[in-house]
């Protein structure tokens, strides 16, 4: 029996998932709650990582289903980067009660786990959706995310992009504003083409 470069990379990550799940900490916050690992290619040229899971995330057992991760799909549609090129996994890999946010200890014990993901399946881009995910991907070490949303920068040797998450997005109240955050994606999506 032959172990392929993909079955390799698939038992690294489901080892992850185990270890984080026995997470002491986390296992109390995140108890009864569904894990929803990352989903795509195991080569993929690009990662994209999220926040956490939504109600359609948890219903279906994959990250960006929902409406931000239909409006995250559209928005790659017009950058001309193929969504199904892309390795897409959160910050928190279980739905947090009431969709609040990640606490700042569940970012940290997640930093690790994020970082091996990552590794395994060695894109050359990772894509930042929202403060969490940027917070979490670069350890805190690359500056407030206000201040790198649409810019490319350098994480171990990838290139890294930090864009607003789409449920940001979503929640915009003018729409010139959401078309003008739309477009400022996309003009930096598109330069991961190069």
């Amino acid at each position: 029996m032959t172990i392929t470069m993909e079955d390799a990379r698939q038992a690294a990550l489901d080892v992850l998932y185990a270890d984080y799940a026995k997470t002491k900490v986390l296992w109390q916050v995140s108890r009864g709650k569904r894990l929803i690992p990352g989903h795509g290619p195991l080569d993929a040229p690009l990662v994209v990582v999220g926040k956490a899971p939504g109600a359609e995330e948890d219903r279906q057992g994959r990250p960006f289903v929902g409406k931000s991760g239909q409006l995250l799909q559209e928005l790659f549609r017009r950058a001309a980067l193929p969504w199904p090129m892309c390795y897409v996994t959160n910050v928190l890999p279980w739905r947090p009660p009431g969709n609040r946010d990640p606490y700042p200890f569940e970012v940290q014990a997640s930093e690790m786990r994020v970082a091996a993901e990552i590794a395994v399946v060695d894109p050359v881009v990772v894509v930042a959706a929202g403060a969490v995910a940027w917070k979490c991907v670069t350890w805190g070490d690359h500056g407030r995310f206000a201040d790198a949303r649409f810019r490319w920068s350098d994480l171990n040797g990838r290139r890294l992009l930090a864009i607003p998450h789409p449920s940001a997005i979503l929640r915009e109240r003018g729409e010139d504003d959401r078309a003008r955050i739309e477009a400022a994606t996309v003009e930096a999506l598109s330069q991961a083409r190069a």
